[in-house]
Formats: C-alpha cells, structure tokens, sequence
C-alpha cells in the first residue's frame, strides 16, 4: 500500500484546490523541524566549551540560543499546526459535501435495500477517520521525515562508527514491520464493517421499537445487540493487536540498539577517541532519532485506517443513481 494507491489517487482531487494554501504551511513546519535540529549540538558546546572549558559568557551565549530556539520552533510548530487542521478539516468537509449530493441523486431502491445505518456510518465515521488520520499523521510526516534525515546527519558528523553500531536492531525492526502491515488493513476494514452492523442494529429496532414491545421480543433484541458488540469488540482487540506489532514492535526494537550505543560511546569517551560533549550530544540525537522512525513506522497503521475508510466512501460514490 503506498500513497500511488488507486484509493488515495483519487482523494488527491479534494486536495488540489488547497495545495496554495497547504505549501506555506508545510514550509513553516519544515522551518520549525530544522530549528529544533540546532538543540542537541548545543549541548555538545555546552559541555565541552563552557563546562569544561570553565567559559561563563559562552555558558550565557549557548543559554539564550537555546531559550531563543525553542521559542522560535514552538511558535513555528503551532502556528503551522493550527493553520493546517483548518484546511484539512475544510477539505474534508468538501468530500463529505460531494458524498451527500450523490446520496440525494441516488433512486429509492437504493435506500430500500441498504442498511440506514451502513449509509450513516460511511458519510459521518469512516469521513470522520479520514480526518482524523490527515490531521494527526499527514502534516507530521513531512516533519518526520526531515527530522529523521537531519539527526542521522548529525549522527554521522559528530561520529560515524558510534552510528553504524546503533544500526544493528534497525533489520529486525524492518523484517517486523513487512511481516505484520499487511495483516492489519483487513482488521481495520473488519472493525468498520462490525462497527456499521451496530450503526444499523440500532436505527431499525428504534425505529421498530413499538412491535418489538408490542411481540415482548425485548430480550431478543438484547441477545441480538450483545452478539453485535462481542463481534465488534472482537475485531477492535485483532486490530489494536496488528497496529502494536506493526507500528509498537518495530520501535521497540531499535530502542534495543540504544544500549549497544552506550556501551560502545561509553567506551571511547574512556579511551579519549570523543569527548564527553560529543557523545551526550550523539546520545541526544540517538534519543531523538526513534521518535521520527517509530512515527514513520507506526504511519502504516495509520494509512491503512485511512484506507479501509476510503474504500468505503468510494464504494458508495460509486453506487450508481
């Protein structure tokens, strides 16, 4: 599954008309992202200039950089952030726009035959995962991506053996992530699919209400509706489990690697190959370079949600009137 996807292609034509919109905002992300870079290295100057370098005015200079920094990249991040849930929430409202006027172009066949409850799922749930992925996961991913490419080229610059030791959980982590991403589109579509059934239960025996009273078939219906939910639940445990050991498990993998970098880093720092600045600072840019990796893996889990919800939307604009 890539974003080349037919699904995903065709989403692409709600956001054509906010790309102007959406550029200046991913560059302002982007900015924010690179600044943030600069604050790890500090704390190699820090230790190495002004600690051990016993220089109090380089101890003030570094401070106000760092205070002036983060400041900086904060207001960067929520300013980017607040200006892009706007246009993603107005671009999904466009989709959900062109959903509804299809269903009032649809013949009352359609209506007649198909569950209330799966129509209202599709146009209010699965518009309203969409969104939720593209709010939470699309604008970071730009941001992870360049976090993730700046901190290894820190990583390699400040020095390049103590990097390829910290790679040695990165084949595991990969061979994790293949291995379960595939599994979990079918559980994510499962869980929509039991999800509906609820939606659907609910809207006819409500509408039914007085002839279930009327034949005392109350106890029935609640059977009915308890079975529902134990499907429901059922499918929701088999998907969280396939998006831990797709998105969790690859991560928890390459923390493994941290502690070969400790050891090893601890090592040259004792033998006087690097200074105590240059590996607090590498294992500040270790510590941060899982963030964006465990984002970017755990990414799937979230385009694979968006996906099952795609195909459920187009599956219904591709209802003919």
């Amino acid at each position: 599954m890539t974003l080349l996807d037919p699904h995903f292609r065709r989403a692409l034509a709600f956001v054509r008309p906010y790309l102007g919109a959406l550029i200046p905002v991913v560059l302002l992300s982007l900015a924010g992202t690179a600044l943030n870079l600069v604050l790890p290295y500090l704390s190699k100057v820090l230790v190495d200039d002004a600690l051990i370098g016993q220089d109090f005015s380089a101890l003030l200079s570094i401070v106000g950089i760092f205070v002036g920094v983060t400041i900086l990249s904060f207001g960067m991040n929520v300013l980017s952030g607040m200006r892009y849930t706007r246009v993603s929430a107005d671009i999904l409202f466009d989709m959900r726009l062109h959903l509804y006027r299809h269903l009032q172009r649809l013949s009352p066949r359609f209506y007649a035959k198909t569950p209330l409850g799966d129509v209202v799922s599709r146009i209010n749930g699965d518009i309203g995962e969409i969104q939720r992925v593209t709010t939470e996961a699309a604008l970071s991913w730009f941001g992870q991506v360049v976090a993730l490419v700046g901190t290894i080229a820190m990583l390699i610059y400040l020095d390049a053996q103590l990097f390829l030791v910290g790679l040695i959980a990165l084949p595991p982590a990969l061979f994790a992530l293949v291995r379960y991403r595939r599994q979990l589109e079918r559980r994510v579509r499962e869980l929509r699919e039991r999800s509906a059934d609820i939606g659907t239960f609910l809207i006819e025996t409500l509408q039914g209400m007085r002839t279930v009273v009327g034949s005392n078939a109350q106890e029935r219906e609640v059977t009915s509706f308890r079975g529902k939910n134990d499907s429901f639940v059922s499918a929701l445990l088999s998907m969280r489990l396939f998006t831990y050991l797709a998105g969790g498990l690859p991560g928890l993998l390459l923390s493994a690697g941290t502690g070969a970098v400790f050891l090893y880093g601890g090592y040259r720092v004792i033998s006087g190959d690097t200074t105590l600045g240059t590996f607090i600072a590498f294992m500040a840019y270790q510590m941060r370079v899982m963030s964006p990796i465990q984002g970017l893996m755990g990414l799937y889990s979230n385009l694979a949600t968006a996906r099952a919800s795609l195909v459920r939307v187009h599956e219904l604009l591709d209802t003919p009137p």
